[in-house]
């Protein structure tokens, strides 16, 4: 149990259901896609999405059914400030289609401020898709570029 757990919050698991375990498997594809193929740009975007996958279980409210969840919108806000980071200072395509990815999904955390009433399921799934649109950006950018050059030593 996390101790500083506000009164009333239930700490979310990392791995009860599929979803979940899906979701890792292809964080843990795509980050060693980033780790092996890649430069900076990959290793930075990969490291941002390890960090916000492990964090928003831990930002999450297990007991909210409704409305925005204010520790995931600042999560993935940082994720979105790490991507247009990586974005702005690399020269590689995938950044911005994932940046653009994360745009969205921080837009649908600001959609659910403007009007309560979405649904939680509907928000569930954009937000997931959104997620592995991120994903998938940074593997496509990762396997399509030259294998980097060794170093001489």
């Amino acid at each position: 149990m996390l101790s500083g757990l506000a009164p009333g919050k239930l700490p979310a698991m990392f791995l009860h259901f599929l979803y979940q375990w899906a979701s890792l498997i292809a964080l843990v594809i795509t980050a060693t896609a980033a780790m092996w193929r890649g430069d900076w740009p990959e290793r930075s975007g990969a490291l941002a999405m390890i960090i916000a996958w492990f964090a928003t279980p831990l930002v999450q409210n297990g007991l909210q059914r409704f409305g925005v969840q204010e520790g995931v919108m600042i999560v993935d806000a940082g994720l979105f400030a790490a991507l247009l980071y990586v974005a702005l200072k690399s020269n590689r395509w995938w950044p911005l289609w994932a940046c653009g990815f994360q745009a969205m999904n921080v837009v649908l955390h600001v959609a659910v401020i403007a009007d309560a009433k979405i649904w939680a399921w509907s928000y569930f799934i954009a937000s997931s898709v959104f997620s592995y649109l991120v994903m998938i950006a940074l593997f496509l950018g990762s396997v399509n570029r030259p294998p980097r050059e060794r170093r001489a030593a």
